[in-house]
């Protein structure tokens, strides 16, 4: 499985010479979004990490391919192993949270070729199907290899090797499609799975769960503290300046939290106003907390603004004893207080 890079934070550094775990424990201070590399002749194995977490893995070697936590400790302990060599890329949050999602894709083609269907119309197809998932591309005469990344059928990332160079995004596409119309190609396609690695986690609640039976005021107390964050960050700014770095955190956090996952279209913030679609999960409250807290430090670096906590605490003073019902019951006290620490 190829991997798009975005930028390259460490090349080639020898396992002889380099702690795997202080590198990971770098990687997390850094909260770095991206991926570690780890290759062996024969031997590949990547980490997914968000903010700073391994959220995924994949170890791909003569034995087989094996994804989610065995994946991890197998790399982890590989990397303990003499000259291997290890790079670590950044990657948009996005990419990040499809390929997590990826990871345990199941075929749905095998070994199409441009003799009988041309890439075209198999993208146009995947496109109408509303398919997430992703196609590998082996062009003809070994001029190279690429895998287009579809989500809800459209192309949203695409990587190609050659002998000379490596390409992504639209130049990629553009040029996948180019050299296979020119020389013909083969391709295989892979769809997500029906449920990732620990997804069952954050699966949404039954409808007759506890906090879906008090919907109505969990989602009035978060809309006020969303809307009460949104006006001290918009005030020291622009309008729209917390609605976009909220949506960057939680496009980060949706590993975490699929439910978060723009790509599902369940959760949305606009107007000062949540809608949710589907049950409440167990941990949507937690959700928002994180997410909300990553939020402000991610503003207050930005903006340089070190009293936005300050702030923020003063604008919010008060919700938690308005909304006490709803607070005491489901524990959100502690969380509440802590969304600004």
């Amino acid at each position: 499985m190829m991997f798009p890079k975005d930028r390259t934070i460490y090349a080639n550094l020898n396992t002889s010479f380099t702690s795997f775990e202080a590198l990971l424990a770098d990687l997390k201070a850094r909260r770095l979004t991206g991926y570690v590399e780890l290759t062996f002749a024969g031997y590949t194995g990547t980490l997914l990490v968000s903010e700073g977490e391994i959220v995924n893995a994949c170890e791909e070697a003569a034995t087989g391919r094996i994804t989610g936590a065995p994946a991890v400790r197998a790399i982890c302990a590989r990397a303990a192993e003499k000259d291997g060599i290890v790079n670590v890329f950044s990657a948009f949050p996005d990419v990040v949270l499809l390929l997590h999602r990826l990871m345990d894709s199941r075929p749905l083609y095998k070994d199409l070729t441009s003799a009988f269907t041309s890439l075209d119309r198999l993208i146009a197809k995947l496109r109408t199907d509303g398919l997430t998932g992703y196609v590998e591309v082996q062009v003809s005469d070994g001029m190279g290899a690429g895998v287009i990344y579809l989500s809800a059928g459209e192309p949203v990332e695409s990587v190609l090797s050659t002998q000379s160079e490596f390409v992504a995004g639209q130049e990629a596409l553009n040029a996948i499609v180019q050299m296979v119309g020119a020389t013909g190609g083969s391709f295989n396609v892979f769809v997500e799975a029906e449920s990732a690695p620990g997804a069952s986690a954050s699966r949404p609640a039954a409808p007759g769960s506890a906090q879906e039976s008090h919907r109505e005021a969990l989602l009035a107390f978060w809309d006020e503290v969303l809307a009460g964050v949104e006006a001290v960050a918009d005030g020291l700014s622009r309008p729209g300046r917390f609605s976009l770095a909220f949506k960057e955190v939680l496009v980060s956090r949706a590993v975490t939290y699929p439910f978060l996952d723009p790509f599902a279209a369940e959760f949305e913030y606009t107007g000062s106003h949540i809608e949710f679609d589907g049950p409440l999960p167990d941990d949507f409250s937690k959700a928002l907390g994180d997410c909300l807290s990553d939020t402000v430090s991610k503003l207050a670096f930005q903006l340089k603004r070190s009293d936005l906590e300050q702030r923020v605490r003063a604008r919010l003073e008060g919700l938690s004893e308005k909304h006490a019902p709803v607070v005491d019951r489901f524990g959100l006290r502690d969380d509440f207080i802590e969304l600004v620490a």
